[in-house]
């Protein structure tokens, strides 16, 4: 046995027989800060009216969501989404708190001088839909989104930059031709379902609005 082994059997076998009734309430607290981590979120509602082994076609009814918008090329989408987020924690006309939603979409429009109209915007929750407070950061608005058709497919892992969107669009877009569907890659949604720290099943996804 290797001495890295052995040192690993050793810590595990003194941490096993030293615990106490306050380790193991310790443990559950870690455990259940975890799990506060993959916690359900209402999700913003659709249905599939087409299915495909390879791709889903999907109806999102007309809704509210808040959103902020930026203009440029690969930009830093931190501060966008913490407009968003001071939004919902109550930086809003009447300090209202709303609970976060799913998923965070950002549309991604080319415009013709090559830069990128980028606005992301957070589903705001149905006991919110009738009542949504309006923001108090001008940089932040609502945008009552008629319903609208998409096509997309999940995809996992980690979307850590705007070449990984674009690479999934570009495939995506690949999939849908070979099924006789022609979608721009100029107008895309990026859409995003799970906190920084969930590490398995997570859940991306490319929208292509066809109409």
């Amino acid at each position: 046995m290797k001495t890295e082994s052995l040192c690993c059997c050793v810590l595990v076998v003194l941490v096993t027989s030293s615990f106490t009734t306050t380790h193991a309430t310790f443990i559950d607290d870690i455990l259940n800060g975890i799990e506060g981590l993959f916690a359900h979120y209402e999700e913003a509602p659709f249905t599939v009216v087409g299915t495909n082994p390879d791709y889903e076609d999907r109806e999102y009814p007309a809704r509210k969501w808040v959103c902020t918008r930026e203009i440029g090329n690969d930009i830093n989408m931190g501060p966008l989404f913490w407009r968003l987020f001071r939004y919902i924690s109550g930086n809003n006309v009447g300090n209202v708190s709303i609970p976060m939603t799913v998923p965070v979409a950002t549309e991604v429009k080319f415009q013709e001088d090559n830069s990128k109209e980028y606005t992301m915007c957070f589903f705001i929750g149905e006991p919110h839909q009738s009542n949504a407070p309006n923001p108090a950061n001008t940089a932040v608005f609502i945008q009552e989104r008629p319903a609208t058709r998409v096509l997309t497919r999940r995809v996992g892992g980690y979307m850590r930059s705007e070449s990984a969107w674009m690479e999934e669009a570009g495939s995506l877009a690949v999939i849908l031709q070979q099924h006789g569907v022609s979608v721009p890659l100029s107008h895309v949604y990026w859409v995003g379902y799970d906190a920084p720290l969930k590490f398995w099943n997570r859940r991306n996804e490319v929208w292509f609005p066809i109409n």
